[in-house]
């Protein structure tokens, strides 16, 4: 009876979720690439400033598929801890399967730019000075938002904002739904 009164949960601190994170980070990622891998197919690539509203399309369905995989992951979590779970864990968990997704999304990024598109950095270039030209932008407007537009194309710049928007994306996720779906462990 006593140990219906004060029932024992697994200790937080003893069963590791990392297993878990690289299940639903390693989901994630492999969802970026497909829609990349598909947007690239059916030349619609929502990374070109002329392909209009399909970004928002692939927008949506990327950030569903983000919010999934870290509430799946919280879920699985809580549910290997006996139904408890501490926002901070939540937050933690939520970095660790945005760090994955981002890390997997990078090294496609690598593989996409010098292997699968190579031609990739040249045709932004090209979209985006005749949409600056639509704009009605002079000869000199076009070369300045060039080169500053060539840093945010530079594959390394890339592949670092891939991992840190997969960690900013994880954290923030995982605070607004830690927020609603933690348990924290009743005082005995």
């Amino acid at each position: 009876m006593n140990s219906l009164d004060h029932p024992s949960f697994p200790n937080p601190s003893t069963l590791s979720n990392r297993s878990i994170a690289l299940r639903f980070g390693a989901i994630w990622g492999a969802s970026t690439i497909f829609f990349s891998l598909v947007a690239f197919l059916t030349d619609t690539d929502p990374s070109m400033p002329d392909t209009g509203g399909i970004k928002w399309l692939y927008a949506i369905v990327g950030f569903g598929i983000s919010i999934w995989a870290v509430v799946a992951a919280i879920g699985a979590d809580r549910q290997q801890l006996g139904g408890l779970i501490t926002l901070g864990r939540c937050v933690g968990l939520g970095a660790l399967v945005g760090t994955i997704a981002g890390v997997i999304g990078a090294a496609y990024t690598l593989l996409y730019v010098f292997v699968i598109n190579p031609d990739f950095q040249e045709n932004m270039n090209v979209a985006m000075q005749a949409e600056w030209e639509k704009q009605g932008m002079d000869e000199q407007q076009i070369e300045m938002a060039a080169s500053m537009a060539s840093m945010f194309t530079n594959p390394i710049v890339m592949i670092i904002s891939q991992v840190l928007g997969g960690i900013i994306s994880g954290v923030l996720i995982g605070l607004i739904a830690g927020a609603f779906m933690k348990r924290e462990q009743p005082n005995a």
